[in-house]
């Protein structure tokens, strides 16, 4: 499976270019509209631009004098530099930024998930696989087992006693589970492995002979270097694979810190909301229908500059 359904160098370029034409202060109402349709004309388009936007949040921590922000705040530049300046992005300031190997995987992985989109995969021997939002896997299937690499986002494996050995490897160790039902989620300095059925045994990558196995309903972060004390797992950490997401007294800065994983674009909370908690079930296929639940059971109120700017706001 390992090369299926890669990123084309067009499909980048082309991402690259309708980014270049927003960052510019003269661009227009039409073409938000017309990046909008190409966007949606292909999952592969929505994937490369999801991805261009992970690299351009990158850019906040280099020079003021990066391409980006050069193009950001020039309002001179005519529709013509703004596409030329376009293939300097992609090609120069971008692969200074994504120029790790590591760094370039997401785009050419075997499987992988736009933002919103959660997914499920079936492998030969029956292992059931959930990708989460923005999530890319490599699969490589081997003789005696299988190996998979999460390179980033979160992953749920249901494996059965009938299922060939697994290893799945991440960012900060692998996990080596039996007939385990189990999810993984990487962070941006750690990882989260919960187990919701079977066991599974973690070992982080620059601990040498160090590891932990966890049983059914525990729950543990780990680094590179070490790995902490068992928790309680958090059963309804499994209902994004229904599409759902599932609060209880959750606070509501952490509930849309959680909601803001599936939408494109920006979404605000005022921070003086941070002591009011949220519970029910709500949608994660329709994180607009989520929104318009807020303001009828908590003292908010949903504003949308537009579609992809959005603010939660006390009352």
């Amino acid at each position: 499976m390992k090369g299926a359904r890669r990123l084309s160098a067009e499909q980048i370029r082309q991402a690259a270019i309708w980014m270049a034409r927003l960052w510019s202060d003269n661009a227009t109402e039409q073409d938000r509209r017309a990046c909008a349709q190409w966007r949606e004309a292909d999952p592969a388009h929505e994937y490369a631009w999801q991805q261009l936007q992970q690299l351009q949040t990158r850019f906040d921590g280099v020079p003021a004098d990066s391409a980006s922000r050069i193009l950001a705040r020039r309002t001179d530049l005519s529709r013509r530099q703004v596409l030329a300046l376009a293939g300097l992005v992609c090609g120069g300031a971008g692969l200074a930024a994504m120029g790790s190997r590591d760094q370039w995987q997401p785009l050419t992985a075997d499987e992988r998930t736009a933002t919103g989109e959660i997914r499920q995969l079936q492998l030969a021997d029956g292992t059931r696989l959930f990708l989460n939002t923005a999530t890319s896997l490599d699969i490589y299937p081997g003789a005696s087992g299988q190996e998979l690499h999460l390179l980033q986002g979160e992953l749920l494996v249901d494996s059965s006693s009938n299922s060939r050995p697994l290893l799945l490897r991440c960012r900060d160790g692998a996990i080596r589970p039996i007939s385990a039902r189990f999810s993984l989620r990487q962070y941006d300095q750690d990882t989260e492995l919960a187990v919701f059925r079977g066991s599974a045994r973690v070992e982080p990558l620059r601990a040498t002979g160090v590891g932990t196995s966890l049983s059914a309903g525990e729950a543990s972060r780990f680094s590179r270097h070490l790995i902490q004390a068992p928790q309680r797992a958090d059963l309804n950490r499994q209902a994004w694979t229904e599409g759902k997401l599932v609060a209880e007294r959750l606070p509501l800065t952490r509930f849309i810190a959680e909601l803001d994983r599936y939408r494109a674009g920006i979404l605000r909370i005022d921070p003086a909301l941070a002591s009011l908690q949220i519970t029910g079930v709500f949608s994660l296929h329709d994180t607009d229908a989520t929104l318009a639940r807020l303001p009828q059971a908590l003292p908010v109120r949903v504003r949308y500059f537009s579609r992809y700017w959005v603010s939660i706001e006390a009352v």
